[in-house]
């Protein structure tokens, strides 16, 4: 095996040429290796290596999906429907919250932000400290923590929208507030 000092065409073909009767010759996808073939070894059987099949299936399905990406989801979404039966909604009640990650990072962060306010620091200090906007600490200043904590359709139940849905979507927003277990 050699190791040319460069990637060019006459540097590939200049070797070719000092060493004849190679029968195959495994390449990258560069066109500069298929013109030095062609001029010095043009009987030779050109391939590409596992990485460049690989490469080259992997760009292939990629664009496939990419230009049936419609009739792709569309299928997928008509599976998913018909596939798996959804099982009963339950209702949560409405003063349990679920105990997540985002909500105990909402509590840490309100208590951290309400600590620096009462030892008097301006809003733009606590943002530097806790690396936040000056809007995010302006809505933890000015809003309870129950209402941080409240779903957004809770805090604004009536968007501007809202006379523009059709009853099916109203009747859908309204089950999305179900917790599925």
């Amino acid at each position: 095996m050699d190791v040319l000092p460069d990637r060019t065409s006459e540097t590939f073909a200049m070797w070719l040429t000092d060493h004849p009767g190679a029968e195959i010759i495994c390449r990258d996808r560069t066109t500069a290796y298929t013109k030095a073939v062609k001029q010095s070894a043009p009987d030779a059987l050109e391939v590409a290596d596992r990485r460049h099949l690989l490469q080259n299936l992997s760009a292939a399905v990629e664009k496939t999906c990419h230009q049936h990406r419609d009739c792709l989801r569309k299928r997928a979404e008509e599976e998913t429907v018909t596939e798996v039966p959804e099982p009963p909604p339950m209702l949560l009640p409405p003063t349990e919250l679920p105990r997540t990650q985002i909500i105990e990072r909402t509590r840490h962060r309100y208590e951290d932000i309400h600590r620096l306010l009462d030892k008097r620091w301006t809003i733009s200090a606590i943002a530097r400290s806790l690396n936040l906007d000056r809007k995010t600490m302006r809505r933890f200043r000015d809003t309870d923590l129950d209402g941080l904590l409240a779903p957004a359709r809770e805090r604004r139940p009536n968007g501007v929208l809202e006379p523009l849905k059709t009853p099916q979507a109203r009747k859908k927003s309204s089950s999305l507030r179900r917790v599925r277990m």
